[in-house]
């Protein structure tokens, strides 16, 4: 079975929706930067990590995301330990769906060809001393 399973150092960033401007007349819509950075991070430490490995087209994969959301400076000890430990969950903003989208538009066309190929997602979000995205890829077998 192939599969990919890497974790990237990074902190995680949600999707943005595109900015509009007028130029000249003309409407123009593009990507916010921090998006846009974020998500050519992404891309380029895959392709670093798996050394530009990309499932065959039309074949149905997996994907399991974990974003480690980092702890807040401000958190007293007491609370840290239990945030480390998974009793008080990650319930704050940004939310998984949109976390969950910039790293499926950034992975589309670098791990597989189209993200319609995607059959199973599991998104999950955890408070870690390290911020990170976890990334599980796998094709079904189902």
């Amino acid at each position: 079975m192939k599969k990919i399973n890497i974790t990237i150092p990074i902190t995680p960033v949600a999707w943005q929706r595109p900015k509009t401007s007028i130029i000249n007349g003309w409407v123009h819509h593009y990507s916010p930067a921090k998006t846009k950075n974020y998500e050519k991070a992404i891309a380029d430490y895959y392709k670093q990590a798996t050394r530009g490995f990309r499932f065959d087209k039309d074949e149905p994969i997996c994907v399991n995301l974990v974003f480690g959301m980092p702890i807040p400076q401000s958190t007293p000890k007491s609370r840290r330990e239990a945030m480390r430990e998974g009793v008080i969950r990650h319930t704050k903003r940004p939310d998984v769906d949109n976390l969950a989208k910039s790293v499926l538009d950034a992975l589309n066309g670098v791990a597989w060809e189209d993200d319609s190929q995607i059959v199973r997602l599991s998104v999950s979000k955890q408070y870690r001393e390290t911020p990170d995205v976890y990334i599980y890829i796998h094709e079904s077998v189902d």
